[in-house]
């Protein structure tokens, strides 16, 4: 099963193309991985509508936050994991407080390129090496991370192989090194790609996970197809509505409800199914990792509930 395999793995970096849904897929592999026992950090980057909104919670900022028991989410901004990093390296708060202050230091770490991304990445590996308790343990058993969107989710990967290339010796070129083996580490981290059954978002998904197994030699766990059309009807109840639909049928099934209405409504259905199977085919034809359809939820906003279904969904697959 598809979140079996997930689960073996101690960190799942989530992309995707913009827009598809990629942090209402975290939150609900997260509550699926918590709903079998394991302690779950959802880790978003730079987040403007952090997830804690879908579970009714305030948005949570740069430091771990328990929305649930076993459940914590944490939104890292580059800017302020740079800072962290500063305090923590510079352990005189007078001096700190003097860097993070200094002009030159907001220039330097806005103009160095691929560092934000570096810092965002470091922090990620030590929330994944960190351990507590006796006999030491993980203080998570599974991190899920929303990765920013293809287009930049890719740089963001590539970043620690840039680092380790570009600065070979010292601190940046180790901890880059490091970062680059976690990712390639097949045991420890999951590659999972989130599309929709649309044209440009499995072009895009295909294109991330060619680019990330040629370039970065991390290969894809799984593809997640989201906002899928399912089967609503029978063969033969489709055939009739088309039927009736090229028939120009007229009447009416309900006030306010036209019987064309409700044909083309219909008709839209199963044109939407057809292409969701179609965009499913090529997923599956184009990459040796299953592929999981979440269906689409016909809800006027995300909450815990709708989640809940998207988290069984996950298990089920």
């Amino acid at each position: 099963m598809v979140l079996d395999d997930l689960l073996e793995h101690r960190l799942v970096i989530l992309s995707g193309k913009g827009g598809v849904g990629k942090s209402v897929v975290g939150t609900a592999l997260a509550m699926a991985a918590r709903a079998r026992g394991k302690r779950i950090l959802f880790i978003e980057v730079d987040a403007p509508l952090p997830a804690s909104r879908y579970l009714g919670e305030a948005p949570v900022g740069g430091r771990e936050t328990e929305v649930r028991p076993g459940f914590s989410m944490v939104n890292l901004v580059p800017a302020q994991v740079m800072d962290e990093y500063v305090r923590e390296m510079v352990r005189v708060d007078v001096l700190s407080r003097k860097v993070l202050a200094s002009p030159i230091y907001r220039r330097f770490f806005a103009a160095a390129p691929g560092l934000p991304e570096l810092m965002v990445m470091g922090k990620i590996m030590v929330l994944e090496e960190e351990r507590t308790g006796w006999p030491r343990r993980p203080k998570y058993d599974l991190i899920v991370v929303d990765a920013p969107a293809t287009g930049h989710g890719l740089a963001f990967l590539k970043v620690p192989l840039a680092a380790s290339n570009a600065v070979p010796v010292g601190p940046v070129g180790y901890n880059a090194r490091k970062i680059l083996s976690m990712l390639r580490d097949r045991k420890r981290t999951a590659l999972a790609i989130v599309a929709l059954p649309e044209e440009m978002a499995v072009v895009e998904a295909l294109e991330f996970h060619r680019m990330t197994r040629d370039e970065l030699g991390i290969e894809t766990r799984a593809l997640i197809l989201n906002g899928c059309h399912e089967r609503r009807f029978t063969g033969e109840q489709e055939a009739e509505i088309l039927r009736r639909v090229a028939g120009d049928e007229d009447g009416r099934l309900a006030p306010g409800v036209t019987l064309q209405a409700a044909l083309a409504a219909g008709r839209r259905h199963i044109r939407r199914r057809k292409l969701t199977q179609f965009y499913r085919r090529r997923l599956e034809q184009a990459v040796e990792a299953p592929v999981v359809s979440l269906p689409l939820l016909f809800t006027e906003r995300m909450d815990e509930t709708a989640l809940q279904t998207l988290a069984k969904r996950l298990a089920s697959a």
